[in-house]
Protein backbone atom coordinates (compact mmCIF):
# COMPACT_ATOMS: atom_id res chain seq x y z
CA UNK A 1 0.00 0.00 0.00
CA UNK A 2 1.22 3.64 -1.09
CA UNK A 3 1.73 6.51 1.49
CA UNK A 4 -1.50 7.78 0.45
CA UNK A 5 -4.16 8.39 3.35
CA UNK A 6 -6.55 5.37 2.80
CA UNK A 7 -10.72 6.94 2.80
CA UNK A 8 -13.54 5.14 3.55
CA UNK A 9 -16.70 6.93 3.59
CA UNK A 10 -20.02 5.71 4.47
CA UNK A 11 -23.34 6.96 2.87
CA UNK A 12 -26.80 6.62 2.46
CA UNK A 13 -30.47 8.21 3.21
CA UNK A 14 -31.41 9.38 6.50
CA UNK A 15 -31.96 6.85 9.43
CA UNK A 16 -30.57 3.90 7.65
CA UNK A 17 -27.58 3.42 10.71
CA UNK A 18 -24.66 5.37 8.95
CA UNK A 19 -24.06 6.64 12.55
CA UNK A 20 -24.25 3.41 14.16
CA UNK A 21 -21.71 1.58 11.82
CA UNK A 22 -19.84 4.50 12.16
CA UNK A 23 -19.48 4.55 16.00
CA UNK A 24 -18.66 0.53 15.80
CA UNK A 25 -16.23 0.70 13.02
CA UNK A 26 -14.45 3.56 15.04
CA UNK A 27 -15.29 1.06 18.46
CA UNK A 28 -16.26 4.50 20.25
CA UNK A 29 -19.07 6.89 20.58
CA UNK A 30 -18.48 9.47 18.09
CA UNK A 31 -21.45 10.34 16.00
CA UNK A 32 -24.75 11.29 17.57
CA UNK A 33 -27.29 8.20 17.05
CA UNK A 34 -31.09 8.83 17.54
CA UNK A 35 -33.95 7.48 15.92
CA UNK A 36 -34.50 11.08 14.55
CA UNK A 37 -33.79 10.96 11.08
CA UNK A 38 -31.12 13.23 9.56
CA UNK A 39 -29.64 13.49 12.80
CA UNK A 40 -25.94 14.20 11.08
CA UNK A 41 -25.48 16.62 9.12
CA UNK A 42 -21.88 17.64 8.66
CA UNK A 43 -19.64 14.96 7.65
CA UNK A 44 -17.58 13.60 10.32
CA UNK A 45 -13.74 11.89 9.97
CA UNK A 46 -11.47 9.85 12.09
CA UNK A 47 -8.72 8.07 11.85
CA UNK A 48 -9.02 4.23 12.79
CA UNK A 49 -8.07 0.53 11.50
CA UNK A 50 -8.76 -3.14 10.96
CA UNK A 51 -6.29 -5.99 11.12
CA UNK A 52 -3.02 -3.55 11.08
CA UNK A 53 -4.54 -1.68 8.27
CA UNK A 54 -4.99 1.98 9.03
CA UNK A 55 -7.53 4.32 6.98
CA UNK A 56 -9.82 7.45 7.67
CA UNK A 57 -13.67 6.73 8.01
CA UNK A 58 -16.08 9.45 6.81
CA UNK A 59 -19.67 9.50 8.14
CA UNK A 60 -22.08 11.34 6.04
CA UNK A 61 -25.73 12.76 6.43
CA UNK A 62 -28.34 11.27 5.25
CA UNK A 63 -28.96 12.11 0.92
CA UNK A 64 -32.26 13.31 0.47
CA UNK A 65 -33.36 13.96 -3.21
CA UNK A 66 -37.00 15.67 -2.86
CA UNK A 67 -36.24 18.04 0.16
CA UNK A 68 -35.26 21.08 -1.83
CA UNK A 69 -34.16 23.09 1.22
CA UNK A 70 -31.20 25.30 1.77
CA UNK A 71 -29.86 22.53 4.17
CA UNK A 72 -30.73 19.45 2.28
CA UNK A 73 -28.79 20.59 -0.66
CA UNK A 74 -25.84 21.33 1.49
CA UNK A 75 -25.81 17.89 3.11
CA UNK A 76 -26.29 16.38 -0.22
CA UNK A 77 -23.11 18.72 -1.41
CA UNK A 78 -21.43 17.07 1.32
CA UNK A 79 -22.69 13.88 0.43
CA UNK A 80 -20.79 14.35 -2.80
CA UNK A 81 -17.39 15.80 -1.77
CA UNK A 82 -16.93 12.65 0.52
CA UNK A 83 -17.69 10.23 -2.47
CA UNK A 84 -15.22 12.07 -4.78
CA UNK A 85 -12.57 11.72 -2.58
CA UNK A 86 -13.10 8.45 -0.96
CA UNK A 87 -11.09 5.34 -2.12
CA UNK A 88 -13.87 2.43 -1.29
CA UNK A 89 -17.87 3.94 -0.19
CA UNK A 90 -19.68 1.50 2.04
CA UNK A 91 -23.48 2.40 0.58
CA UNK A 92 -25.61 1.57 3.54
CA UNK A 93 -29.03 -0.03 3.19
CA UNK A 94 -31.96 -0.32 5.75
CA UNK A 95 -33.12 -4.23 4.82
CA UNK A 96 -35.79 -3.82 7.02
CA UNK A 97 -37.62 -1.96 4.21
CA UNK A 98 -38.30 -1.88 0.78
CA UNK A 99 -35.70 0.18 -1.21
CA UNK A 100 -36.50 3.65 -1.94
CA UNK A 101 -36.39 6.22 -5.33
CA UNK A 102 -33.53 7.27 -2.79
CA UNK A 103 -31.77 3.87 -2.84
CA UNK A 104 -31.98 3.79 -6.46
CA UNK A 105 -30.74 7.40 -6.78
CA UNK A 106 -27.61 7.03 -4.96
CA UNK A 107 -26.90 3.34 -6.37
CA UNK A 108 -26.62 4.76 -9.72
CA UNK A 109 -24.86 7.84 -8.66
CA UNK A 110 -21.81 5.29 -7.20
CA UNK A 111 -22.38 3.29 -10.20
CA UNK A 112 -21.56 6.17 -12.67
CA UNK A 113 -18.48 7.77 -9.95
CA UNK A 114 -16.66 4.56 -10.87
CA UNK A 115 -15.33 4.04 -7.72
CA UNK A 116 -15.07 0.83 -5.42
CA UNK A 117 -18.22 0.30 -2.97
CA UNK A 118 -20.22 -2.27 -1.19
CA UNK A 119 -24.02 -2.34 -0.69
CA UNK A 120 -24.50 -3.06 3.09
CA UNK A 121 -27.77 -4.33 4.12
CA UNK A 122 -28.41 -3.10 7.32
CA UNK A 123 -30.81 -4.45 10.24
CA UNK A 124 -30.69 -7.97 8.88
CA UNK A 125 -31.32 -8.98 12.78
CA UNK A 126 -35.13 -8.12 12.18
CA UNK A 127 -37.86 -10.15 10.85
CA UNK A 128 -39.04 -8.11 7.92
CA UNK A 129 -35.73 -7.99 6.07
CA UNK A 130 -35.95 -11.24 4.80
CA UNK A 131 -38.63 -10.55 2.40
CA UNK A 132 -36.47 -7.83 1.19
CA UNK A 133 -33.54 -8.72 0.67
CA UNK A 134 -34.04 -9.74 -3.17
CA UNK A 135 -34.76 -6.53 -3.97
CA UNK A 136 -31.03 -5.51 -2.93
CA UNK A 137 -29.53 -7.70 -5.08
CA UNK A 138 -31.44 -6.08 -7.99
CA UNK A 139 -28.92 -3.11 -7.52
CA UNK A 140 -25.96 -5.26 -9.93
CA UNK A 141 -23.49 -4.04 -7.06
CA UNK A 142 -20.27 -6.26 -7.33
CA UNK A 143 -20.04 -6.47 -3.47
CA UNK A 144 -22.76 -6.98 -1.03
CA UNK A 145 -23.22 -7.93 2.78
CA UNK A 146 -25.60 -8.60 4.77
CA UNK A 147 -24.69 -7.03 8.24
CA UNK A 148 -26.54 -5.92 11.44
CA UNK A 149 -24.63 -2.44 12.94
CA UNK A 150 -26.39 -2.10 15.92
CA UNK A 151 -25.50 -5.84 17.26
CA UNK A 152 -21.69 -6.37 15.15
CA UNK A 153 -23.14 -9.72 13.03
CA UNK A 154 -20.81 -9.53 9.67
CA UNK A 155 -19.37 -6.07 10.46
CA UNK A 156 -15.76 -7.75 10.56
CA UNK A 157 -17.04 -9.12 7.31
CA UNK A 158 -17.71 -5.87 6.22
CA UNK A 159 -14.06 -4.88 7.17
CA UNK A 160 -11.63 -7.43 5.65
CA UNK A 161 -14.39 -6.67 1.92
CA UNK A 162 -13.06 -2.83 2.83
CA UNK A 163 -8.92 -3.21 3.66
CA UNK A 164 -9.31 -5.93 0.45
CA UNK A 165 -10.92 -2.86 -1.84
CA UNK A 166 -8.48 -0.65 -0.11
CA UNK A 167 -5.08 -2.22 -1.11
CA UNK A 168 -6.60 -1.84 -4.99
CA UNK A 169 -7.55 1.51 -4.63
CA UNK A 170 -4.53 3.08 -2.92
CA UNK A 171 -1.88 1.38 -5.24
CA UNK A 172 -0.24 4.03 -7.96
CA UNK A 173 -1.95 3.99 -10.97
CA UNK A 174 0.95 2.29 -12.81
CA UNK A 175 0.31 -0.93 -10.68
CA UNK A 176 -3.23 -0.71 -11.66
CA UNK A 177 -3.25 -0.97 -15.63
CA UNK A 178 -2.19 -4.00 -15.70
CA UNK A 179 -2.99 -6.37 -19.43
CA UNK A 180 -5.18 -8.33 -17.76
CA UNK A 181 -7.32 -4.66 -16.05
CA UNK A 182 -8.47 -3.72 -19.82
CA UNK A 183 -11.96 -4.54 -20.86
CA UNK A 184 -12.52 -6.03 -24.19
CA UNK A 185 -14.85 -4.16 -26.02
CA UNK A 186 -15.92 -6.17 -29.40
CA UNK A 187 -17.75 -4.30 -32.50
CA UNK A 188 -19.72 -6.23 -34.49
CA UNK A 189 -22.51 -6.59 -36.92
CA UNK A 190 -23.60 -6.51 -40.33
CA UNK A 191 -21.49 -4.72 -43.31
CA UNK A 192 -22.38 -0.82 -43.48
CA UNK A 193 -24.11 -0.51 -39.86
CA UNK A 194 -21.72 2.13 -38.87
CA UNK A 195 -19.01 0.02 -36.53
CA UNK A 196 -16.39 2.33 -38.15
CA UNK A 197 -17.73 5.29 -36.87
CA UNK A 198 -18.88 4.06 -33.73
CA UNK A 199 -15.53 3.41 -32.63
CA UNK A 200 -14.25 6.83 -33.95
CA UNK A 201 -17.24 8.03 -31.74
CA UNK A 202 -15.62 6.27 -28.69
CA UNK A 203 -12.31 6.96 -29.55
CA UNK A 204 -13.25 11.02 -30.21
CA UNK A 205 -10.99 11.12 -33.39
CA UNK A 206 -11.05 9.18 -36.02
CA UNK A 207 -9.09 6.36 -36.34
CA UNK A 208 -10.55 4.15 -38.48
CA UNK A 209 -11.27 4.77 -41.97
CA UNK A 210 -15.34 5.48 -42.40
CA UNK A 211 -16.82 4.75 -46.00
CA UNK A 212 -20.20 4.53 -47.83
CA UNK A 213 -18.65 1.45 -49.19
CA UNK A 214 -19.84 -2.01 -47.82
CA UNK A 215 -16.93 -4.12 -46.30
CA UNK A 216 -14.49 -1.17 -45.92
CA UNK A 217 -12.86 -2.55 -42.83
CA UNK A 218 -11.29 -6.31 -43.49
CA UNK A 219 -8.67 -6.19 -40.68
CA UNK A 220 -9.77 -6.36 -36.94
CA UNK A 221 -8.83 -2.89 -35.72
CA UNK A 222 -7.86 -2.40 -31.67
CA UNK A 223 -7.53 0.66 -29.95
CA UNK A 224 -6.99 1.64 -26.52
CA UNK A 225 -9.29 4.33 -24.63
CA UNK A 226 -10.08 5.04 -21.06
CA UNK A 227 -13.45 5.72 -19.65
CA UNK A 228 -14.93 6.38 -16.18
CA UNK A 229 -11.68 5.08 -14.85
CA UNK A 230 -11.96 1.90 -16.60
CA UNK A 231 -9.03 1.00 -19.03
CA UNK A 232 -10.97 -0.13 -22.59
CA UNK A 233 -9.36 -2.02 -25.72
CA UNK A 234 -12.32 -1.67 -28.21
CA UNK A 235 -12.17 -3.98 -31.46
CA UNK A 236 -13.47 -2.89 -35.06
CA UNK A 237 -14.23 -5.91 -36.88
CA UNK A 238 -15.12 -6.92 -40.95
CA UNK A 239 -18.86 -6.83 -41.51
CA UNK A 240 -20.83 -10.43 -40.82
CA UNK A 241 -22.17 -11.39 -44.33
CA UNK A 242 -24.20 -14.70 -45.26
CA UNK A 243 -22.16 -17.47 -46.38
CA UNK A 244 -23.75 -17.34 -49.61
CA UNK A 245 -22.34 -13.96 -50.31
CA UNK A 246 -19.17 -14.33 -49.44
CA UNK A 247 -17.10 -14.86 -53.01
CA UNK A 248 -14.32 -13.40 -51.88
CA UNK A 249 -11.49 -14.96 -50.29
CA UNK A 250 -10.44 -12.02 -47.96
CA UNK A 251 -13.94 -11.66 -46.86
CA UNK A 252 -14.26 -15.27 -45.89
CA UNK A 253 -10.91 -15.08 -43.84
CA UNK A 254 -12.57 -11.68 -42.16
CA UNK A 255 -15.43 -13.29 -40.91
CA UNK A 256 -13.55 -16.50 -39.51
CA UNK A 257 -11.31 -13.63 -37.86
CA UNK A 258 -15.17 -12.31 -36.10
CA UNK A 259 -15.80 -15.47 -35.25
CA UNK A 260 -12.28 -16.00 -33.23
CA UNK A 261 -12.54 -12.47 -31.57
CA UNK A 262 -15.36 -13.12 -29.45
CA UNK A 263 -14.47 -15.71 -27.05
CA UNK A 264 -11.12 -13.17 -26.52
CA UNK A 265 -13.79 -10.27 -25.62
CA UNK A 266 -15.44 -9.17 -22.67
CA UNK A 267 -18.41 -7.99 -24.06
CA UNK A 268 -20.11 -7.68 -27.22
CA UNK A 269 -21.84 -4.92 -29.31
CA UNK A 270 -23.99 -5.98 -31.83
CA UNK A 271 -24.69 -2.70 -33.59
CA UNK A 272 -27.68 -2.66 -35.78
CA UNK A 273 -29.02 -0.63 -38.85
CA UNK A 274 -32.34 1.73 -37.86
CA UNK A 275 -33.10 2.17 -41.39
CA UNK A 276 -34.62 -1.22 -42.30
CA UNK A 277 -36.82 -2.41 -45.24
CA UNK A 278 -38.71 -4.81 -43.09
CA UNK A 279 -42.27 -4.22 -42.07
CA UNK A 280 -43.30 -3.60 -39.29
CA UNK A 281 -39.80 -1.97 -38.45
CA UNK A 282 -37.32 -3.93 -37.28
CA UNK A 283 -33.40 -4.32 -38.07
CA UNK A 284 -33.49 -8.02 -36.51
CA UNK A 285 -32.54 -10.57 -39.03
CA UNK A 286 -32.11 -14.11 -38.88
CA UNK A 287 -28.63 -13.52 -38.97
CA UNK A 288 -27.92 -11.44 -36.29
CA UNK A 289 -30.21 -13.54 -33.76
CA UNK A 290 -27.57 -16.11 -35.25
CA UNK A 291 -25.19 -14.21 -33.95
CA UNK A 292 -26.71 -13.09 -30.46
CA UNK A 293 -27.01 -16.79 -29.81
CA UNK A 294 -23.18 -17.54 -30.97
CA UNK A 295 -22.16 -15.08 -28.26
CA UNK A 296 -24.32 -16.08 -25.79
CA UNK A 297 -23.67 -19.49 -26.09
CA UNK A 298 -19.36 -18.26 -25.71
CA UNK A 299 -20.40 -17.29 -22.43
CA UNK A 300 -20.01 -13.01 -23.33
CA UNK A 301 -22.47 -10.48 -22.14
CA UNK A 302 -24.21 -8.08 -25.01
CA UNK A 303 -25.76 -5.28 -25.35
CA UNK A 304 -27.58 -4.10 -29.31
CA UNK A 305 -27.32 -0.69 -30.17
CA UNK A 306 -29.69 0.32 -32.75
CA UNK A 307 -27.69 2.82 -34.98
CA UNK A 308 -28.77 5.48 -37.46
CA UNK A 309 -32.01 7.06 -35.34
CA UNK A 310 -30.79 10.42 -36.92
CA UNK A 311 -32.10 9.10 -40.38
CA UNK A 312 -35.77 8.24 -38.82
CA UNK A 313 -38.12 10.63 -37.77
CA UNK A 314 -38.03 10.61 -33.47
CA UNK A 315 -42.25 9.48 -33.84
CA UNK A 316 -40.64 6.45 -35.13
CA UNK A 317 -38.27 5.34 -32.65
CA UNK A 318 -39.91 4.06 -29.72
CA UNK A 319 -42.26 1.76 -32.69
CA UNK A 320 -38.78 0.92 -34.00
CA UNK A 321 -37.63 -0.37 -30.25
CA UNK A 322 -40.79 -2.39 -28.70
CA UNK A 323 -41.00 -3.84 -32.09
CA UNK A 324 -37.45 -4.85 -31.62
CA UNK A 325 -37.60 -6.05 -27.98
CA UNK A 326 -40.50 -8.00 -29.46
CA UNK A 327 -38.27 -10.31 -31.88
CA UNK A 328 -36.18 -10.26 -29.22
CA UNK A 329 -38.53 -11.87 -27.20
CA UNK A 330 -36.21 -15.06 -26.54
CA UNK A 331 -33.54 -12.82 -25.05
CA UNK A 332 -34.79 -10.31 -23.33
CA UNK A 333 -32.77 -9.79 -21.02
CA UNK A 334 -30.55 -7.91 -23.48
CA UNK A 335 -30.45 -4.41 -23.48
CA UNK A 336 -31.20 -2.07 -26.57
CA UNK A 337 -30.54 1.49 -27.13
CA UNK A 338 -31.04 3.36 -29.69
CA UNK A 339 -28.11 5.61 -30.86
CA UNK A 340 -26.50 7.86 -33.39
CA UNK A 341 -22.89 7.68 -34.01
CA UNK A 342 -22.70 10.11 -36.55
CA UNK A 343 -24.18 12.56 -34.24
CA UNK A 344 -22.78 11.45 -31.35
CA UNK A 345 -26.26 10.49 -29.88
CA UNK A 346 -26.26 7.61 -26.96
CA UNK A 347 -22.39 6.55 -27.66
CA UNK A 348 -21.56 7.52 -23.47
CA UNK A 349 -24.63 5.04 -22.55
CA UNK A 350 -23.76 2.29 -24.35
CA UNK A 351 -20.28 1.91 -23.50
CA UNK A 352 -21.59 2.60 -20.18
CA UNK A 353 -24.10 -0.12 -20.07
CA UNK A 354 -21.57 -2.32 -21.78
CA UNK A 355 -19.84 -2.19 -18.60
CA UNK A 356 -22.68 -2.40 -16.50
CA UNK A 357 -23.36 -5.56 -17.95
CA UNK A 358 -20.22 -7.14 -17.48
CA UNK A 359 -20.42 -6.10 -13.71
CA UNK A 360 -23.55 -7.64 -14.11
CA UNK A 361 -21.63 -11.38 -14.90
CA UNK A 362 -19.44 -10.61 -12.37
CA UNK A 363 -22.19 -10.92 -10.18
CA UNK A 364 -22.33 -14.08 -7.12
CA UNK A 365 -25.15 -15.21 -5.39
CA UNK A 366 -24.63 -17.04 -2.22
CA UNK A 367 -26.07 -20.27 -1.30
CA UNK A 368 -28.19 -18.84 1.53
CA UNK A 369 -29.79 -15.91 -0.96
CA UNK A 370 -30.53 -18.27 -3.56
CA UNK A 371 -32.53 -20.84 -0.36
CA UNK A 372 -34.35 -17.58 0.65
CA UNK A 373 -35.57 -15.98 -2.85
CA UNK A 374 -35.66 -18.68 -6.01
CA UNK A 375 -35.51 -22.09 -3.94
CA UNK A 376 -39.38 -21.86 -2.59
CA UNK A 377 -40.39 -21.13 -6.09
CA UNK A 378 -38.94 -24.21 -7.42
CA UNK A 379 -39.87 -26.10 -4.31
CA UNK A 380 -43.16 -25.31 -5.08
CA UNK A 381 -43.17 -26.10 -9.19
CA UNK A 382 -41.18 -29.65 -8.97
CA UNK A 383 -40.50 -30.50 -12.30
CA UNK A 384 -42.09 -33.74 -11.68
CA UNK A 385 -43.87 -35.60 -8.59
CA UNK A 386 -41.23 -38.10 -8.28
CA UNK A 387 -38.71 -35.35 -7.61
CA UNK A 388 -37.69 -35.57 -4.01
CA UNK A 389 -34.58 -33.30 -3.66
CA UNK A 390 -33.95 -30.11 -5.37
CA UNK A 391 -31.13 -27.33 -4.88
CA UNK A 392 -29.60 -24.40 -6.15
CA UNK A 393 -26.00 -22.82 -5.82
CA UNK A 394 -24.07 -20.73 -8.27
CA UNK A 395 -20.62 -22.60 -9.38
CA UNK A 396 -19.56 -19.41 -11.51
CA UNK A 397 -19.13 -15.96 -13.25
CA UNK A 398 -18.78 -14.45 -16.45
CA UNK A 399 -21.13 -16.19 -17.46
CA UNK A 400 -23.46 -16.57 -14.15
CA UNK A 401 -23.16 -20.18 -13.41
CA UNK A 402 -25.71 -22.62 -11.73
CA UNK A 403 -26.02 -26.28 -10.49
CA UNK A 404 -29.03 -27.41 -10.27
CA UNK A 405 -28.71 -30.51 -7.89
CA UNK A 406 -31.53 -33.21 -7.50
CA UNK A 407 -32.26 -36.91 -6.80
CA UNK A 408 -33.80 -37.44 -11.00
CA UNK A 409 -31.72 -35.26 -13.62
CA UNK A 410 -33.90 -37.01 -16.15
CA UNK A 411 -37.18 -35.58 -15.18
CA UNK A 412 -35.73 -32.35 -15.31
CA UNK A 413 -36.66 -30.56 -18.85
CA UNK A 414 -35.43 -27.88 -21.14
CA UNK A 415 -38.26 -25.90 -20.49
CA UNK A 416 -38.18 -26.42 -16.54
CA UNK A 417 -34.32 -24.98 -16.65
CA UNK A 418 -36.27 -21.58 -18.72
CA UNK A 419 -38.35 -21.46 -15.61
CA UNK A 420 -35.36 -21.47 -13.27
CA UNK A 421 -33.29 -18.96 -14.95
CA UNK A 422 -36.26 -16.70 -15.14
CA UNK A 423 -36.82 -17.02 -11.52
CA UNK A 424 -33.12 -16.38 -10.75
CA UNK A 425 -33.59 -13.26 -13.44
CA UNK A 426 -36.26 -11.85 -11.26
CA UNK A 427 -34.39 -11.77 -8.60
CA UNK A 428 -30.77 -10.80 -9.05
CA UNK A 429 -31.09 -9.72 -12.57
CA UNK A 430 -27.75 -10.45 -14.78
CA UNK A 431 -28.97 -8.25 -17.42
CA UNK A 432 -27.15 -8.91 -20.96
CA UNK A 433 -25.86 -11.86 -19.43
CA UNK A 434 -27.26 -15.28 -20.09
CA UNK A 435 -27.31 -17.80 -17.37
CA UNK A 436 -25.81 -21.15 -18.10
CA UNK A 437 -27.76 -24.04 -15.84
CA UNK A 438 -26.37 -27.10 -15.34
CA UNK A 439 -28.43 -30.26 -13.58
CA UNK A 440 -25.99 -32.58 -11.16
CA UNK A 441 -27.39 -35.39 -9.56
CA UNK A 442 -27.51 -35.35 -5.86
CA UNK A 443 -24.48 -37.62 -4.41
Amino acid sequence: MSDKQANVVIVGKPNVGKSTLFNRIVRRRIAITTKESGTTRDRIRIKTDWQGIEFLLTDTGGFVSKDKSEIAKKVNEQIKKAVLEADVIIFLVDGSAMPTLDDYTINEWLRKVNKPYIVAINKIDRKESKDNLSEFYKFGAKDLIEISAEHGQNVAELLDLVISKLAVAVKPKEEITKENDKLNLLIIGRPNVGKSMLVNAILTEERVIVSEQAGTTRDAIEEEFIFDNQHFRIIDTAGLRKKSKINKQIEYFSIQRVIRYIPKADVIILLLDAKTDNYPPNPLTRQDKAIIDLVLRKGKAIVIGINKIDLIAKDERKYLLNNTKVALRNFNFIPVLLISALKKQGVVEIVRKGLDVYEEGLKKISDDILAQTVLPKLHANLPSHRIKYLYLKQKGVLPPKFDLVTNLPQDVKESYLRFVANEIRNYFGFEGNDIHIKVVRKS
